[in-house]
């Protein structure tokens, strides 16, 4: 794997596996930690419109794609924006152009900006209509007055309402720029030969606009909080249990909390260059799995997204009869030290995702995000625990009775 970096600061990574497709990605750091009030939920806007008309393309951006036989994606976390087309070796330069042009030159068409407005606010009212979603957004909004993460990606429906085109615009001319990218190439294609590449569809980019690194931040709570809400009809009742752990900026911590979810929930696939975005049902090798085997619950998944700065750990328990039984026993299993037979299996599981994760272009590729805040190639993770949580929230859904 070879890091380079452009006269106008694009940092450029590439890497030769012998495949005959590529991955392109490039990463933005910019997302919910970027927004402010006015605009949360902005930066996932600004993802849609950035699949909506380009300057100098004359296609669509699923037309020239799928033309080729191609696959093409966008995300938002709460950190950074990504793009990602896997290509046909003869293809790949299409994908460069594409992410090129789509740095500099969306329009923001507003016909177009309003149709986005009403497809991510249904996005929103899908979400709503997800109980656990409902119980992990009151969660975030419990667990930080201020800060980005409060209102978690999707944002404020008040917000995605009211922002204009042109604020949006602007934010978007604003952090996609060279200095605050990262590009990512990895397939069939020699090194060389991909960063020749990088340097003639970016390198006449110019370097201006904003970087879009913060500095960590968080907010104390005042204790454990307790959350009762009522169930809808025909919903079984859960109890979502939060606990706050550390984000990537304290590295120690974000190792530390990696090989905690491995030991109190089994598994978890690696993804997006760490680890998988929905919720998972813990296997029968977790710690978690003991709620299910002593009858204090039906089924328990739990939620781990890593950050930046640091964000809530989810852990969701379905038919719950006794809360305050469950909670007891969720701190038990939490705060209980990790014996010789769970370290080396938590161990042995996270080599293996790792490896997993490493194995095809479109998947290595998404180690490239972790430039925007580590330095590095992601990959290098400590192995110990230590037993220990910074601030806590409880919330219950109920039966209607």
């Amino acid at each position: 794997m070879i890091r380079t970096f452009l006269d106008n600061g694009l940092t450029v990574i590439v890497h030769r596996m012998p495949v005959d497709v590529a991955a392109i990605y490039m990463f933005y750091n910019v997302g919910a930690k970027n927004e402010y009030a006015g605009i949360y939920g902005g930066s996932h806007l600004v993802e849609h419109m950035l699949f909506r008309k380009i300057e100098g393309l004359d296609k669509s951006i699923d037309e020239l794609v799928e033309g080729v036989g191609g696959y093409f994606n966008g995300f938002t976390n709460y950190d950074y924006t990504a793009y990602v087309e896997v290509l046909p070796l003869e293809s790949v330069e299409l994908g460069l152009e594409i992410e090129s042009k789509r740095m500099v030159g969306a329009l923001f068409d507003p016909g177009e900006f309003e149709l986005e407005r009403k497809i991510v606010l249904s996005e929103f009212d899908m979400n709503e209509n997800e109980v656990d979603f409902r119980l992990m957004y009151r969660a975030s909004m419990t667990a930080w007055d201020t800060h980005p993460y409060r209102y978690a990606v999707i944002g404020l429906r008040r917000d995605l309402n009211k922002v204009s085109r042109d604020e949006l615009y602007r934010y978007y001319r604003r952090y996609y720029n060279t200095r605050n990218a990262v590009l990512v190439i990895i397939g069939g294609l020699p090194e060389e030969k991909a960063i020749e590449l990088a340097r003639k569809y970016f390198g006449g980019l110019g370097e201006g606009g904003d970087a879009g690194s913060v500095e960590a931040w968080d907010e104390n709570m005042p204790g454990r909080v307790r959350i009762e809400i009522r169930a809808p009809p025909n919903e079984s009742p859960r109890l979502l249990y939060a606990i706050k752990v550390p984000g990537v900026h304290d590295i120690e911590g974000f190792r530390e909390v990696v090989l905690f979810d491995f030991v109190v929930s089994g598994d978890r696939a690696f993804t997006y260059g760490l680890t998988a975005r929905e919720p998972m049902a813990v296997p029968r090798s977790s710690r978690l799995y003991r709620l299910v085997e002593e009858g204090l619950g039906d089924v328990v998944y739990s939620y781990y997204e890593p950050t930046l700065m640091n964000n809530l750990y989810y852990v969701i328990v379905y038919g719950v009869k006794d809360p305050d039984k469950v909670v007891g026993k969720i701190e038990e299993l939490i705060m209980e030290r990790p014996n010789d037979e769970e370290l080396e299996f938590a161990r042995e599981r996270i080599m293996a995702r790792l490896s997993f994760s490493m194995d095809a272009p479109s998947k290595l590729g998404q180690y490239g995000l972790s430039q925007l805040f580590t330095g590095d190639n992601g990959t290098s993770l400590a192995l110990s625990c230590r037993g220990w949580f910074l601030s806590l929230v409880v919330a219950f859904l109920v039966d209607v009775v």
